[in-house]
C-alpha cells in the first residue's frame, strides 16, 4: 500500500469522539476501554473483517452476557423473538409424501428443542445474540433426520473452495467434552453433501472426519462469521448501567443526612444536641422545639433528576438505534403515542418482515436436506410457511379501503391478487388454498360461494367493530 493511501485511510478512519471525552473524565474507564481495544485491526492493514477472531469471541461472550443481565439487552432480543415467532411459525405441505416426511421431521420428539415453538424462540435468541447459528443435521439411514445446535465458539475454522469463498465446503469444530477430553472434527456443509475435498488454512487437503452435515446462518455481517445484535450497543449499555449506578450513588449519598443543625457554643454544646436525637425514633410529624442556641433546617436534596432523565435519555437512545427499536419499547410509554406509533412501527415491520424472511430461507435449504434425503423431487418439496403477523390487521379499515377501491375499479374484483388481499386480511390460514376452492366452487355455484364470502366478511368487520367500542 503506498504512503497516500495509508495516510487516506488514517483521515477516514471512525474515530471514538465519545470514548476519548470518557477516557479524558476518567483513569478507570481509559483501563476497561483499553482491555476492550485489544484485538481490533488498524483500518490501515485490514483485508478481511475490520474485527479480529480473538474480538468476535470477546463480543459474543459479551453479548450473551448482556443480553441476559441487561434489561435493556434482554428487551431488545425479546422484542426482536416475540415479534417474529410470536407463539411458532407453522407448515405444512399438500403432497402427502412431502407432508409425511415433514411430519415425522419437525415433530419428532427428538428435535423439539430445535423445531418446536420453543425451539424456534430458541434458535431466534442464539442467531440475536450470537451473530450466528450452527446447526448440526444427522440423517439416518431409514430416512430419519436429527438436528443441534453447535456453539459457534467451538467453530475454529470455515474451509472454503480456494477460489470461492461463498462455496463452503467444511467446517472445523474444536471442543472438550463432560470429561474434559479435547477433540476435533470436520463436519461437511450442506452444500458439500458429497464431501469433496478442500484446503484449509494451512494449505493442507481435508475431508470430513464426522457424518453430519452443518448448516450455518449468520446476521448482522457482510464476512463469513456473524456478529451480536447488540455488538453497536454494548458500549452504550455499559456506560448507561455506569451511568445509573453513579445515580444512585448520589440519591444514597443525599439521603443519609436529612438535617443540619447549628450550634452557638463549642463541642460541649454540640455533644448536647447530638445526645437528644441521634440513634432516636423520632414519631412523625414531631415538633421540635429548640432556643436560640441552635438552628436546625432540612438539607437541600436537588439531585437534579430532571437533567439526569435527559443525560440518560441520550444514552438509552443510541441502544434504541443500534437495535432498531423505538425509545418506548424500553418502559417509558409516556414519550409515545398513537400517532407516533403508526410513525415507527412501519420501519419496524420492515425490519422483522425481513429477518422472517431470513428465517424462512433457512427452514426451507435445511427441509431440502431433509427432503432429498427422504428421495422427495425437487418439485415436490414446497411447503407453506405461515409466520404469525407481525401486528394486527385493522379488518374495518382494509375492508373499507377494499371496497372503496372497487367502487372506482370494479374490475379489480376479478384479480386474484385482490382476492388473496382481502383472505389475508381477513386471517386465512392458506390464502391460496382458499382461493383454489373458492374458484372452483364459483365455476359450480357462483351465487352461493360469493354469498357465503360476503357474509364472512361482513362478521369479521361486526367482530372488530365490537372490539374497537368495548376498547
Amino acid at each position: 500500500m503506498s504512503d497516500k493511501e495509508s495516510i487516506r485511510l488514517r483521515e477516514l478512519e471512525p474515530i471514538d469522539e465519545i470514548g476519548l471525552l470518557i477516557r479524558e473524565a476518567s483513569a478507570s474507564v481509559e483501563a476497561d476501554l483499553a482491555l476492550e481495544d485489544a484485538g481490533w485491526i488498524n483500518l490501515s492493514t485490514a483485508t478481511g473483517d475490520v474485527i479480529s477472531e480473538g474480538e468476535r469471541a470477546t463480543n459474543l461472550k459479551l453479548s450473551r452476557l448482556y443480553s441476559t443481565k441487561d434489561p435493556l439487552g434482554k428487551q431488545s432480543i425479546r422484542l426482536w423473538t416475540d415479534y417474529t415467532f410470536g407463539t411458532g411459525m407453522t407448515s405444512h405441505s399438500d403432497e402427502d409424501n412431502t407432508e409425511k416426511v415433514r411430519k415425522a421431521f419437525w415433530e419428532s420428539k427428538a428435535n423439539q428443542n430445535v423445531l418446536s415453538a420453543r425451539g424456534q424462540r430458541k434458535s431466534s435468541d442464539k442467531l440475536l445474540v450470537d451473530g450466528e447459528i450452527f446447526f448440526a443435521i444427522f440423517l439416518g439411514s431409514k430416512g430419519e433426520a436429527k438436528i443441534r445446535f453447535v456453539d459457534p465458539l467451538e467453530i475454529t475454522e470455515i474451509i472454503t473452495d480456494k477460489d470461492d469463498r461463498e462455496d463452503v465446503k467444511f467446517y472445523r469444530r474444536a471442543w472438550t467434552d463432560a470429561q474434559g477430553t479435547p477433540h476435533e472434527t470436520i463436519y461437511r456443509s450442506t452444500t458439500n453433501i458429497k464431501g469433496e475435498s478442500a484446503l484449509d488454512k494451512d494449505n493442507k487437503s481435508v475431508k470430513h472426519s464426522d457424518d453430519a452435515l452443518v448448516y450455518h446462518l449468520t446476521y448482522n455481517t457482510t464476512t463469513q462469521r456473524g456478529n451480536p445484535l447488540l455488538l453497536p450497543a454494548l458500549t452504550w449499555l455499559k456506560y448507561y448501567t455506569k451511568f445509573l449506578g453513579s445515580r444512585i450513588a448520589v440519591m444514597l449519598a443525599l439521603a443519609k443526612f436529612a438535617w443540619k443543625t447549628k450550634v452557638a457554643g463549642g463541642q460541649a454544646a454540640v455533644d448536647a444536641i447530638k445526645a437528644k436525637t441521634q440513634a432516636q425514633t423520632i414519631a412523625s410529624g414531631s415538633q421540635l422545639l429548640e432556643n436560640m442556641g441552635s438552628d436546625t433546617q432540612p438539607i437541600k436534596t436537588d439531585t437534579g433528576a430532571q437533567q439526569a432523565y435527559q443525560d440518560g435519555r441520550q444514552i438509552k437512545l443510541m441502544v434504541a438505534a443500534a437495535v432498531g427499536i423505538p425509545e418506548q419499547y424500553y418502559g417509558d410509554i409516556s414519550i409515545g403515542n398513537l400517532a407516533t406509533a403508526k410513525t415507527v412501527e412501519l420501519p419496524m415491520m420492515k425490519m422483522f418482515q425481513s429477518y422472517q424472511a431470513v428465517w424462512r430461507g433457512a427452514y426451507e435449504d435445511i427441509n431440502e436436506v431433509v427432503f432429498t434425503h427422504n428421495n422427495i423431487p425437487l418439485d415436490k418439496q414446497y411447503v407453506d410457511m405461515d409466520f404469525p403477523k407481525i401486528a394486527p390487521e385493522d379488518v374495518a379499515l382494509a375492508a373499507q379501503a377494499i371496497v372503496g377501491i372497487l367502487q372506482v375499479m370494479p374490475e379489480l374484483g376479478d384479480s386474484d391478487d385482490v382476492k388473496q388481499i382481502a383472505l389475508m386480511t381477513l386471517g386465512v390460514n392458506d390464502p391460496a388454498e382458499v382461493l383454489g376452492r373458492l374458484t372452483k366452487e364459483a365455476l359450480g355455484n357462483p351465487d352461493a360461494a360469493i354469498a357465503r364470502e360476503l357474509k364472512h366478511l361482513r362478521e369479521a368487520i361486526s367482530k372488530k367493530g365490537k372490539v374497537n367500542e368495548s376498547n
